[in-house]
């Protein structure tokens, strides 16, 4: 039996005020505690990148454009994002199994706000990171992610320890290794790593030399 019913009201918040509501959330689960972030590839990454080159296209509305003239309208959605939303779980599940359950792993993928833009999901990863996690584990590939290179910059920037999907620690140093691999592998296909390079660019110059 259901005492109260979820209802239809509707409200109307700043993002801010939402992004606030979304902390409140989390803080009944962390309370007081810092967690463990899982980064994974979501809308963009090798997955996508891999697609674009096996249907000579170069970006995700040519992708499902194409698929949409052959009556796939939902191929996108199935093999694209779905498959990276089931890894990016996948991957939290594991580093809980690595580290033996003893501190609480986040991963992004589920969570959606309706509404929010591409810039407004990244400022909210990024204060969370900045205040509410203590190391961030990076899935295999993540260089290849606009999400993940940003997530890498800001928890080098925040001081924060980070991992590589084998729980090896994974150093600016590298990361810029691995970025910069991706960078000339997605350039020599013609794709548009504009957001890659901006991530590269917001590590510490130390490590770029």
């Amino acid at each position: 039996m259901v005492f109260y019913s979820l209802s239809d009201s509707t409200f109307t918040r700043l993002y801010r005020e939402e992004v606030d509501t979304a902390f409140s959330a989390l803080e009944c689960i962390l309370n007081r505690e810092k967690g463990i972030y899982a980064s994974a590839e979501l809308t963009s990454g090798r997955r996508l990148y891999n697609a674009f080159r096996e249907f000579h296209v170069k970006t995700v509305d040519e992708l499902k454009a194409l698929k949409e003239k052959e009556n796939e309208k939902d191929w996108y959605a199935r093999n694209i994002w779905d498959a990276n939303v089931k890894s990016a779980r996948d991957f939290a599940a594991e580093i809980r199994g690595k580290i033996g359950g003893q501190t609480l792993v986040i991963t992004p993928a589920p969570f959606s706000a309706r509404g929010w833009t591409q810039p407004e999901y990244l400022a909210f990863w990024e204060q969370l990171l900045r205040t509410r996690i203590s190391a961030t584990w990076f899935k295999a590939d993540w260089q290849y992610s606009n999400g993940c290179t940003f997530e890498f910059a800001v928890s080098a920037d925040a001081g924060l320890s980070t991992f590589d999907h084998h729980g090896n620690p994974l150093s600016s140093r590298q990361a810029v290794e691995l970025i910069e691999g991706a960078i000339r592998d997605l350039n020599s296909s013609g794709f548009d790593t504009t957001k890659l390079r901006e991530n590269l660019a917001r590590l510490p110059i130390a490590t770029r030399a």
